[in-house]
């Protein structure tokens, strides 16, 4: 099934948590990061359980330090 991931589709299996998804992206670290599904913010805690659609659009927004 298709989803976006920051305006990039990911062909993932159907039935797949949001966790499983991101972890296809390659993402390493989830620390400072938040995720929206159709723009609604997911709880990091819920990400395992969260279950996608087909055509879901994920927002993936890291925090960064700078100066």
């Amino acid at each position: 099934m298709l989803v976006f991931v920051n305006k990039q589709s990911l062909d993932i299996p159907e039935n797949s948590a949001l966790l499983a998804a991101l972890q296809q992206t390659g993402l390493v670290s989830f620390q400072g990061m938040a995720v929206a599904v159709n723009n609604q913010v997911i709880q990091k805690a819920k990400w395992n359980e969260y279950i996608l659609n087909e055509n879901d659009k994920i927002t993936v927004i890291r925090a960064t330090q700078g100066g």
